[in-house]
């Protein structure tokens, strides 16, 4: 499989989205003197005194506030020196939370989702994907366990910013070593609601941003913008639950013996995959923020493939061969190249 295969998976299981229908629609292409740069902005101490007045008290209200308030708006996200543009509505009720994600660019492509439940509507096909909402992450909610994020990251607060009409307070999120890159988020003054998220290298080159251009906030949200435009039609369409038989966790016995700092096994899953006659094994760990996929695949018959490291944008994979078993492991993420190879240098197989 080629690495664009891979990326799809990983896409599909453990980055944020974003770019859950990368596999059929590919974004448009901008060259990078098109990325978006961060706006400059105030001093931080323009932030109201009823808002948090300490870094990690802003991210604990952007993770809460992304999960819990109602919001509808139009947000492009940019890496790899492409750039698509989505429309997002998001509300609660007694039931939970409710969202309707949609592409504006190239083929019509539309998610809704309850709580963890995840129906995808692909009109060109006529096909309804179902899936779990597991790991993957959907802009704002880019925040998880605060906890896991401040042992891996320092956090500041930056200046008072300006994003889709709303002042913001950025909160600068520094690594605390060579293993993941540093972020920036910028969240909403009245309501922490998160209106931009950066990630930046060593080098503070923009990498990844997902921003806001337009927002509506509160009463303005209603209930029923969450509806599909296909739910009426869906029930003639192809449904499609493999992804829900992918999901299942397993425990395989392979494991990692020295992870990056920070780094944890989140989910392990045993998928079919195009191209292979067996399952592929893949693994997740995270630190909170970053995800690394790690795929443990029988060896291709026409032999191994040297080890190494390829990058295609911001995606890196790490290719390892094992000489004496029959597998090959490979390693993909956003994130440097020394977490990768860490991660996959480090993976034991179960014992026979």
């Amino acid at each position: 499989m080629k690495f664009r295969g891979w990326l799809t998976v990983f896409v599909l299981s453990a980055l944020p989205t974003g770019v859950a229908w990368a596999e059929a629609s590919p974004m448009s292409e901008k060259g990078s003197s098109e990325k978006i740069a961060p706006e400059k902005g105030s001093p931080a101490k323009n932030a109201p005194p009823s808002g948090p007045q300490d870094a990690v008290a802003w991210l604990h209200w952007m993770a809460k506030s992304a999960s819990e308030a109602a919001f509808a708006g139009t947000y492009v996200h940019q890496y790899d020196s492409r750039l698509e543009t989505l429309r997002v509505v998001h509300v609660t009720d007694h039931q939970g939370e409710h969202e309707k994600l949609e592409a504006l660019d190239g083929a019509q492509r539309e998610i809704i989702r309850t709580n963890e439940e995840i129906t995808c509507y692909i009109p060109d096909s006529k096909v309804v994907k179902l899936e779990l909402k597991r790991t993957r992450k959907f802009f704002p909610a880019l925040i998880g366990n605060v906890a896991d994020i401040t042992d891996n990251y320092t956090a500041k607060l930056g200046v008072v910013e300006r994003v889709a009409g709303f002042d913001c307070q950025v909160v600068v999120l520094e690594p605390k070593d060579k293993f993941r890159f540093g972020h920036r988020f910028c969240g909403e003054l009245a309501s922490g609601l998160m209106l931009r998220a950066t990630m930046v290298s060593d080098q503070n080159e923009v990498l990844e941003q997902f921003a806001f251009t337009q927002l509506a906030l509160g009463s303005q949200v209603k209930r029923e913008q969450v509806k599909s435009a296909y739910s009426d039609m869906g029930s003639t369409w192809k449904t499609d639950n493999s992804a829900l038989q992918n999901a299942r966790p397993i425990d395989s016995g392979w494991y990692a013996e020295s992870l990056p700092p920070g780094f944890r096994k989140i989910l392990e899953v045993k998928r079919k995959m195009a191209g292979k006659t067996e399952p592929v094994i893949q693994q997740i760990y995270s630190d909170g923020l970053a995800s690394v996929s790690v795929f443990i695949e029988g060896a291709d018959a026409n032999g191994k493939p040297p080890a190494e490291l390829i990058q295609q944008g911001n995606y890196k994979l790490y290719v390892r061969p094992l000489p004496e078993q029959p597998f090959s492991i490979k390693v993909l993420g956003e994130v440097p190249g020394a977490s990768l190879r860490q991660i996959g240098n480090s993976l034991v197989s179960p014992p026979r």
